[in-house]
C-alpha cells in the first residue's frame, strides 16, 4: 500500500477498507492525517467557516441496569444516591445555559427500568412549552433501545413519538466499539451493534440528524477500531 494512493482516494470521499485503515493507523503520520481531514472540511464546507454550538449535559436520572464496566455514573435502582432530575433543575440548568449563549440541551441518563416513552415524551414536551428555541440533542440508540425493550414496541414507533414531542437531534453515545466482542466485555447491557446502526438508519429516515461517538484504549483491538 502506498500513502498517497490512500489519502487521494479518502479525497475521493471512497470508503477505505479495514486493512487501509489499520496501515494508515501503523505508518501516516499524524500531520498529513490532519491535512487530509482539513481538506474534506475545506471541500464539504466550501465557504471556510468553522461553526460550534453551545450546549449543556444534563441527565435524565443516574439510575441504570446497563452495568458497563466503565461507568462510575450509575446507580443502581432503590440506591439511596439514586436520582430522577425534577423539572425545576432543568430550569435551573436551562437558565444558566441561555445566560451564556448557550441554545441546546445534550440530555442523557440511564436505562432506568420504570422510566418508558410517556416519560420521556412528557419531558420533552415541557421543555419545549417553556424554552421554544431550546434545542433538544437527546437520548441516544442505547436508550432508544431500552425504551422499546420496555413498550414492547418498535425503533421506528420509538423515534416518531420522541421527535413529535420536541427532538431535534440523536447523539451517539454508547457506539463505544462497535464490535460485538467487545461489547459484551464492556457494556453487555446495551444494545448490540447492529441494534446501534439500526436505530442510526431510523433516525435518519425519520429526517433527524445524529453524531456518533467513540471510546477506544480498553479491551479493543486496532482492528476492531475500524470494522
Amino acid at each position: 500500500m502506498m500513502l498517497d494512493d490512500l489519502y487521494q482516494r479518502a479525497l475521493n470521499f471512497e470508503f477505505l477498507s479495514e486493512d487501509e485503515g489499520v496501515f494508515l493507523f501503523e505508518n501516516a503520520p499524524l500531520a498529513e492525517l490532519m491535512y487530509i481531514a482539513d481538506e474534506l472540511r475545506k471541500k464539504q464546507v466550501p465557504h471556510g467557516k468553522v461553526t460550534w454550538i453551545i450546549d449543556r449535559n444534563v441527565n435524565t436520572t443516574n439510575v441504570c441496569i446497563a452495568n458497563c464496566k466503565f461507568c462510575n455514573f450509575y446507580r443502581v435502582p432503590g440506591h439511596a444516591e439514586a436520582y430522577i432530575t425534577d423539572i425545576e433543575t432543568y430550569k435551573t440548568k436551562i437558565d444558566q445555559t441561555f445566560r451564556f449563549g448557550g441554545e441546546q440541551l445534550l440530555l442523557q441518563g440511564g436505562h432506568h427500568p420504570s422510566l418508558g416513552l410517556s416519560f420521556y415524551t412528557t419531558l420533552f414536551r415541557q421543555l419545549k412549552e417553556l424554552y421554544p428555541n431550546l434545542k433538544l440533542h437527546a437520548l441516544g440508540p442505547p436508550e432508544v433501545a431500552h425504551i422499546t425493550k420496555l413498550e414492547k414496541s418498535t425503533h421506528t414507533e420509538v423515534i416518531r413519538a420522541l421527535k413529535a414531542s420536541g427532538l431535534d437531534s440523536l447523539p451517539g453515545p454508547g457506539a463505544e466499539i462497535l464490535t460485538d466482542r467487545v461489547r459484551r466485555l464492556i457494556s453487555k447491557g446495551k444494545c448490540g451493534s447492529q441494534e446501534w446502526l439500526d436505530i442510526m438508519r431510523v433516525a435518519h429516515k425519520e429526517g433527524l440528524t445524529t453524531s456518533a461517538t467513540m471510546m477506544f484504549g480498553h479491551v479493543e483491538t486496532v482492528r476492531e477500531r475500524f470494522e
